[in-house]
């Protein structure tokens, strides 16, 4: 048997944390009605409050109605229902009427459209697709051994921010990868053909070898990233400063006020000398491996894109990562007025890419030049893999060919 309890009532000022307006037909004048806290005092003479226990439970009211408040995931199924699911079936509809149209024309200009449609559209949804993993390796290589792990990361932006946020800085992320992407296939496209032509770097096959491949690739993925490093620096005060940077427009205000036109282009230099092993060594990879499979196995099916994909996203991203560390780190130098209580390494500058990978190593350890190498490589692996399966879906369907 439990011990018996008396409630003693009390008339102190403390109230309850479970207490909650309700609307009263016997005290309408008064409008809101409160209870008080009631201490149990058991008969062997314990007394405990139960108040010291009570769970809070956030309540609207309105007109006398309460209601739970709103959490995360009453957010997400509101913003996808106003918001995402209306976007994608548009950009849905609008692809495939571009794709179709597209398709009847055969002159090299249109082919080179077509190239540039066909990566951009490739990079957007593959972006999309691991936008929230791809935000998270930007925070933990930016923010170093402050960040734990890739799960705690995405918790705690759940728990802040709610689904919006996991998809912070992917909206700039399109805008710079559609053109990216596609000046990559395009750019990487011509150097091959001018190769070809010239006689440079063929293999006994009459193709071209590895070599030539990581070039061509390596000069792509310098021009593209030159064309639209601004978008790239915006993604990252998005992804990094979302209570400061509420959209594209005032993120690019932003860094212009603090850092003047420099600013947008902060971190350029690293970029470049970071994207040609990057892009290279991606091009080099799928379209080796795509080859031989091609040659000792027979078609390349779905399963075989993907992977090949997977292995050219991870062997581009692990080549690159300290530099793409770097690069992500002198990005957040366009950012003035640090708060206060951030660590002070936030403070350090880099004056170049060289500077930055001696300071990094130096004053926080080497390992920190690939922190968030296990995110990257995670949301790289199947953002390229989608990638190319769409790429090579579109090329067949636009008709392009490719040497």
């Amino acid at each position: 048997m439990p011990p018996s309890v008396s409630a003693i009532s009390t008339t102190t000022s403390r109230t309850s944390p479970l207490s909650m307006a309700l609307p009263g037909n016997q005290n309408k004048s008064e409008g809101i009605r409160k209870r008080s806290a009631a201490p149990l005092n058991y008969i062997d003479g314990s007394a405990e409050d139960i108040s010291a226990k009570a769970i809070e439970i956030p309540l609207n009211v309105n007109g006398g109605a309460a209601s739970v408040a709103a959490t995360p995931n009453n957010h997400a199924v509101q913003y996808l229902v106003t918001k995402m699911i209306p976007l994608v079936a548009i950009s849905a509809m609008l692809a495939i009427f571009l794709t179709k149209y597209l398709a009847a024309f055969s002159s090299p200009t249109a082919q080179s459209i077509k190239l540039v449609y066909a990566g951009a559209i490739a990079g957007i949804i593959s972006r999309t697709f691991c936008a929230p993993i791809e935000m998270v390796s930007t925070v933990m290589m930016c923010r170093g051994d402050e960040c734990s792990t890739m799960t705690d990361e995405l918790s705690k932006t759940w728990q802040k921010e709610g689904f919006r946020g996991m998809f912070k800085g992917n909206g700039a992320n399109c805008l710079k990868v559609a053109p990216s992407r596609g000046t990559q296939f395009l750019v990487y496209e011509f150097v091959k053909r001018r190769m070809l032509l010239a006689g440079i770097g063929m293999a006994a096959s009459g193709s071209l070898h590895a070599g030539s491949r990581l070039f061509a690739g390596g000069v792509a993925g310098m021009v593209a990233a030159a064309i639209v490093y601004p978008l790239e620096v915006v993604k990252t005060m998005l992804t990094l400063y979302p209570e400061r940077c509420s959209s594209i427009p005032s993120a690019l205000k932003m860094v212009y006020k603090s850092s003047g036109f420099s600013g947008l282009y902060r971190g350029l230099g690293p970029t470049l000398v970071a994207m040609f092993p990057y892009v290279g060594v991606e091009f080099m990879v799928y379209e080796t491996l795509k080859h031989r499979w091609e040659t000792f196995i027979g078609p390349v099916g779905t399963f075989a894109l993907l992977l090949l994909g997977a292995a050219g996203g991870a062997a581009a991203q692990a080549s690159a990562h300290p530099l793409d560390v770097i690069r992500r780190r002198m990005q957040m130098q366009s950012m003035v007025g640090v708060k206060k209580d951030d660590d002070e390494k936030k403070n350090v500058q880099y004056k170049n890419m060289f500077s930055g990978l001696y300071q990094v190593g130096k004053k926080e350890g080497v390992h920190v030049l690939f922190k968030g190498l296990g995110p990257a490589c995670f949301e790289k692996i199947p953002s390229t893999a989608i990638g190319y399966f769409i790429y090579e879906f579109l090329k067949v369907t636009l008709k392009v060919s490719s040497v």
